[in-house]
C-alpha cells in the first residue's frame, strides 16, 4: 500500500445532473448557493427503499431548488434486487440516472454503511463503485465478535477502498468510532463509543476519506434515548473533532448517522388512526415512546462541519402514518396507486420539511416554494399545501 491515499479524481464526468456526494457537501460547509456564499447547511442524506420515495425526493429537490442526495443501504439494494443487492444496485442506479436526466438540479448516489470487512459486503462495494458517485466504508465494528474494529484493521480496509474508488472520482465516507441503535437487519450494534481525536488524525491521514462519520452520541433507530428525555449529544467534542480535521484538509467533511429528529405531529396522526383502528396491541405506545434528536442539537453539529445529515427514521414514520391515514379513511378502495399517492405525498412532505430544516433549498435555482409558509401537515393533501405556499 503507498503511504500516500490518493487523491480524489475531480475531472471524472458522470451521467447528466449527477456528482458526488462530497461535491455537494463542500458547498453546504462553504454556505455556497448559486454564485453567493452564506450561512453553512447541510445535505440531507435520505435513505430510500422503494421506487416511491425516489419519486418523492425528486420532487421536493426540484420545488426547491436543492442538492439530491440519495442514500442506499444493503437491505434497501436487497429489496429492489428481490434478495440480490448487486441487482437491486442496477435496477436503482437506472432510475435514479434516468429520472436525473430530466432534473434541474444535481444529485448524488451514495451507499449507506458499506461493509468491507465480510465477503458478501465487499462485492456489494466494488459494485457500487461502479454504479454510485458515493460509498461509505464502513468497518468500525467487527461483526463477527461484535466489538469495535481494532484502529489499524479499520484503517487498513477503509484505504482499500479509498485506493479502488477515489481514482475513478467515487467520493467515500469513513466511520470511526461505533453508534448504538438498530437502523435496519444489516445496520445494528448494542453499544456505542466516542471517537478519539487523536485516532481520527491518524484515520484521516493514512485513508484519505473526504467524509468521515464521528460518533458524538447519536443512535440510529426510532428510540435514541427513554421518553421524556431530551438526547444530549457531545457537540464540545464535535467542535474538538472539526478541529483536527480542518488542520488536515478544510475539504474533510463531517457526517452524522442517526440523527433523526422525529415529528411530534407525524407521532400525534399516527396514534390518532390506530386509534380509530381500536387496536388492542401495545402499537400506539410504541409511537408514544419513539424518541428522537432534537433539532438544536442537529444545527448545533452543522455548525461543528457535520454538513451530511443522514435521514431516514422519520421518513420511514411519515410513510406508515400516512398509510394508517389512508386505511382509516378508505381501506376498501381498489385502487392500489390511490393507496401509493397518498404515501408518497406524504413522503415529499418530510423530505421537504427536512430540506427547509437542513437549509438546502435555493442552491441550483431559486426555490418555487414560499418555505416560510409550507407548513407539513399530514391532515392535508400535498396539492392543497403547494397552493398556499407556491411562488
Amino acid at each position: 500500500m503507498n503511504n500516500t491515499p490518493p487523491k480524489l479524481n475531480l475531472s471524472r464526468r458522470f451521467p447528466d445532473n449527477m456528482t458526488t456526494a462530497h461535491s455537494l457537501i463542500i458547498k453546504a460547509k462553504n454556505g455556497e448557493k448559486g454564485n453567493a456564499k452564506g450561512q453553512r447547511y447541510a445535505i440531507p442524506a435520505f435513505n430510500v427503499t422503494t421506487v416511491q420515495g425516489i419519486n418523492a425526493a425528486f420532487t421536493a429537490f426540484e420545488l426547491l431548488g436543492s442538492s439530491g442526495l440519495l442514500a442506499f443501504s444493503n437491505s434497501a439494494l436487497k429489496h429492489f434486487g428481490g434478495g440480490d443487492p448487486v441487482f437491486g444496485l442496477e435496477i436503482a442506479t437506472a432510475y435514479v440516472e434516468q429520472k436525473a436526466k430530466r432534473s434541474s438540479v444535481q444529485i448524488a448516489t451514495h451507499l449507506d454503511h458499506g461493509d468491507y470487512t465480510s465477503e458478501g459486503g465487499r462485492k456489494v462495494v466494488q459494485a457500487s463503485v461502479q454504479m454510485l458517485t458515493s460509498v461509505m466504508a464502513d468497518n468500525s465494528t467487527d461483526k463477527i465478535s461484535k466489538t469495535g474494529m481494532p484502529l489499524e484493521k479499520n484503517i487498513e480496509l477503509t484505504r482499500e477502498v479509498v485506493d479502488m474508488a477515489h481514482p475513478l472520482g467515487i467520493s467515500v465516507e469513513g466511520e470511526l468510532g461505533v453508534l448504538a441503535g438498530e437502523e435496519d437487519e444489516d445496520t445494528k450494534s448494542e453499544f456505542s463509543t466516542y471517537t478519539n481525536p487523536a485516532e481520527l488524525e491518524k484515520f484521516l491521514r493514512e485513508t484519505g476519506v473526504l467524509m468521515i462519520a464521528p460518533t458524538i452520541g447519536t443512535m440510529h433507530g426510532p428510540n435514541k434515548g427513554k421518553p421524556g428525555t431530551k438526547v444530549r449529544l457531545n457537540i464540545k467534542l464535535a467542535h474538538e473533532l472539526l478541529k483536527v480535521a480542518n488542520r488536515i484538509d478544510d475539504n474533510i467533511i463531517f457526517v452524522a448517522h442517526g440523527a433523526s429528529t422525529l415529528y411530534p405531529d407525524v407521532v400525534k396522526y399516527a396514534v390518532a388512526q390506530i386509534d380509530k383502528m381500536s387496536d388492542p396491541s401495545s402499537v400506539r405506545q410504541k409511537w408514544l415512546d419513539f424518541v428522537g434528536t432534537d433539532w438544536e442539537q442537529i444545527q448545533g453539529l452543522i455548525e461543528a462541519g457535520f454538513c451530511k445529515i443522514n435521514t431516514d427514521t422519520e421518513n420511514r414514520q411519515t410513510f406508515l402514518s400516512a398509510l394508517l391515514g389512508s386505511l382509516t379513511t378508505s381501506s376498501a378502495k381498489i385502487d392500489i396507486r390511490w393507496y401509493d399517492n397518498v404515501c408518497t405525498n406524504a413522503l415529499t412532505q418530510s423530505y421537504i420539511q427536512k430540506l427547509i430544516m437542513a437549509g438546502d433549498y435555493g442552491v441550483w435555482h431559486k426555490t418555487k416554494l414560499d418555505v416560510a409558509k409550507f407548513k407539513f401537515d399530514l391532515n392535508a393533501s400535498l396539492k392543497d399545501i403547494l397552493k398556499v405556499c407556491l411562488i
